[in-house]
């Protein structure tokens, strides 16, 4: 995570997101297993950016009329099936990523021009469909989200000639009920809740 920017959510309207997507998440997988049990598969597999299922296996059961033969993984709904139908019906969550950069206005790409040659150049910042992300220990936190360091790629655009557009050019990173932290301080936090954690279930094993 090294060419990110880590923030510690403390407040505010990203506390409230955190909170709100782990309760999208935990409901599409709710509704993930509701369907796979009803339809008697043993395995399935979902989709990142929005839990749905899109794979299933049959194990210890015949596979359903209405699914595919598997392939390298798993079966998938026959086009036009009734399985197909529910299976595009699942709601699942918000691709994180966008939802992070939507809420903050983050941008998630950079276009320039070159000051010399007048040649112009776009660029997306980070792992594309993974440039923000929500990072915590325990579905009850801490909670931080990490983001491209958009100042800093500005920087090198200028300095290699190039005129940043907006809305890259002027961005700052500075959130509202966030602090931005190192990743050290994040791995340091992450290693106290796991021994405060270990510590309570010894302490539990030992009363």
């Amino acid at each position: 995570m090294s060419d990110n920017v880590i923030f510690m959510i403390e407040s505010g309207k990203m506390l409230a997101l955190v909170k709100d997507h782990l309760k999208q998440r935990a409901r599409a997988h709710r509704e993930g297993i509701s369907l796979v049990k009803e339809l008697g598969a043993d395995q399935y597999r979902v989709f990142d950016d929005d839990g749905k299922v899109f794979e299933v296996i049959f194990s210890s059961c015949p596979r359903h009329p209405d699914f595919t033969v598997p392939k390298k993984s798993g079966s998938r709904p026959k086009r036009g099936t009734e399985w197909a139908k529910r299976f595009a019906a699942q709601v699942g969550f918000k691709p994180v990523s966008g939802l992070i950069a939507e809420a903050l206005g983050i941008p998630l790409s950079i276009a320039s021009n070159s000051t010399d040659v007048g040649m112009g150049r776009w660029r997306v910042l980070g792992y594309p469909l993974r440039e923000c992300g929500f990072i915590y220990p325990s579905l009850k936190g801490p909670y931080a989200f990490y983001t491209p360091n958009v100042p800093a790629e500005v920087a090198c655009e200028v300095a290699l000639g190039q005129s940043v557009e907006e809305p890259a050019a002027s961005f700052k990173l500075e959130f509202e009920g966030c602090r931005r932290i190192t990743e050290e301080e994040w791995n340091f936090i992450v290693a106290r809740h796991k021994f405060k954690k270990q510590k309570a279930y010894k302490q539990g094993e030992a009363s």
